[in-house]
């Protein structure tokens, strides 16, 4: 399985944390960071190609990789640009990358072993989705349609829209064509949207499921306050 990380933002939200580390290496604990989190998680549950791209302070994150995870089989994609973009150019920078099915995840993600085993061993396009939370105002939300997901955004919102997070199993097929659009709309200079906005004019032909994390552990670490619920919720072992 491949699995991509993006870490290239610099997490603004979480500057007292952020002034001389990533996003990713963001501690949850004495032993763990969101980074190494994830990856420990995801290696408990087999064997896995990684690709993370890196931005702000990009040596600090494969240093501190190769001395926790030093058998790790993983590559680096930098994005110099990452100030002035948005990760939809991390992902172009990774065309060509994966030769297999795709697992893709934010690093401020946190979540469970019972999210990972599922997201691992979905044989759909799928996005995780939770159905007992109130719509975020400024995160991501998903349109469902008659069990497909037709389209997210932060500024979706109605009666068929749900807290979406942006961990995904996808198909080799399905990635290759995100990633023609991810391209044409880098090439066109559209560098500063989210990702998804070239995944929902696939989604008008393409099909995506949801999976509903209904009240299971998996969110994103924005903020402090995400900040201190993960730490309680990995704590307690949640």
């Amino acid at each position: 399985m491949d699995i991509c990380i993006l870490n290239s933002g610099f997490g603004s939200r979480l500057k007292r944390y952020t002034e001389h580390a990533p996003k990713g290496l963001v501690p949850l604990d004495e032993e763990e960071t969101l980074l190494s989190r994830q990856i420990s998680l995801l290696n408990s549950l087999g064997a896995h190609r990684y690709a993370i791209t890196t931005g702000y302070l990009h040596e600090t994150i494969p240093a501190y990789v190769n001395e926790k995870f030093p058998s790790l089989d993983v590559s680096y994609v930098y994005n110099e640009a990452y100030a002035s973009t948005n990760y939809i150019e991390s992902l172009n920078r990774l065309a060509g990358s994966f030769d297999d099915e795709v697992i893709l995840m934010h690093g401020d993600l946190v979540f469970s072993p019972d999210i990972a085993q599922k997201i691992l061993s979905a044989r759909d396009n799928i996005v995780i989705i939770d159905t007992t939370l109130p719509l975020p105002e400024k995160d991501f939300k998903a349109r469902v349609r008659d069990g497909k997901v037709v389209e997210i955004g932060i500024d979706v919102f109605g009666a068929d829209c749900y807290a979406c997070q942006p961990l995904y199993h996808l198909t080799k097929d399905f990635w290759n064509a995100w990633q023609k659009e991810i391209s044409r709309f880098c090439r066109e200079g559209n560098d500063k949207v989210y990702a998804e906005n070239a995944l929902n004019i696939m989604l008008e032909t393409t099909t995506l499921k949801p999976l509903d994390a209904a009240g299971d552990l998996c969110m994103e670490v924005d903020n402090e306050e995400d900040l201190i619920i993960a730490r309680k919720k990995v704590g307690n072992k949640s």
